[in-house]
């Protein structure tokens, strides 16, 4: 049972497949279909990774550095038909190499970050989640470690960011808009759901906040005009009340000089 775990996850993440292709990736070479096989499938050739038309100098320089970054953290090294890096090693440490690891990664994304029109928000969430699950395997003993090599977070920002800067050059050239140069499921799902039904839903909700409050606050000024409007009232009430006791007093006092000057006579 256990050697057919093994097998499994080498072929599901450690092997160049269609599974895992967006993340084993090489970020100086590429395959383009030049023809068919006799077969009816496509036929590949292995070319020089091109480098995004239209961008400018400085987002190619940042292109160039975040490449190599993510090709020794990921892919430097070769053995028992498995390609791995840096990260895949120090990663074998406990806690301390987690740690190394994930402020490499965060390196690269801090250079991401750097190009001429900045890392839009989107492809900073997904950098940060890609780390994220890095850092979350790097955790698990032995089989995390395993993944790890095959997950390969590093590559997969580099490709985040060739992308984006495919789009960003075919905006430079007028071929999309500027609200076009985003990853797709933003736009088609998120995007989408924010105008249709958050931001609505917000505004709704912060319209019945508001007539909430008018009607607590005009609530308090009808109770305290009320109050103010009853004070003449209450003040003479006091009044009549305060001279009833008085009258009460004199009265006992009248009373007990009686009783006192009886007494005496008496004696």
């Amino acid at each position: 049972m256990s050697k057919f775990i093994v097998k499994w996850v080498a072929n599901r993440f450690l092997k160049d497949n269609q599974l895992n292709r967006f993340g084993v990736e090489d970020p100086y070479y590429e395959n383009v279909v030049v023809g068919q096989t006799k077969d009816g499938q496509p036929k590949y050739k292995k070319i020089v990774r091109r480098v995004p038309d239209n961008i400018s100098h400085n987002d190619k320089v940042i292109l160039a550095k975040v490449k190599q970054q993510a090709y020794r953290y990921d892919l430097w090294f070769s053995a028992l038909g498995m390609r791995f890096g840096l990260s895949s090693l120090v990663g074998l440490v406990p806690i301390v190499g987690s740690i190394v690891t994930t402020y490499w990664s965060l390196l690269l994304f801090m250079n991401a970050r750097s190009l001429d029109d900045g890392l839009p928000l989107d492809i900073q969430l997904l950098f940060l989640f890609n780390i994220l699950v890095d850092f979350l395997l790097s955790l698990i003993p032995i089989i995390g470690d395993i993944i790890e090599v095959g997950y390969k977070a590093n590559l997969r920002n580099f490709l985040l960011l060739e992308k984006h800067l495919v789009r960003v050059g075919q905006k430079n050239a007028g071929i999309i808009s500027a609200d076009e140069v985003r990853p797709g499921f933003i736009n088609d799902k998120v995007q989408p759901f924010v105008d249709e039904t958050l931001v609505p839903n917000t505004v709704k909700a912060g319209e019945q906040i508001k007539k909430l409050v008018s009607n607590k606050l005009r609530a308090g000024a009808s109770t305290t005009t009320s109050s103010e409007t009853a004070n003449p009232t209450i003040e003479p009430s006091l009044a009549v009340a305060t001279g009833t006791i008085d009258t009460f007093a004199d009265d006992d006092n009248r009373s007990i000089r009686s009783l006192t000057e009886v007494r005496e006579k008496a004696d």
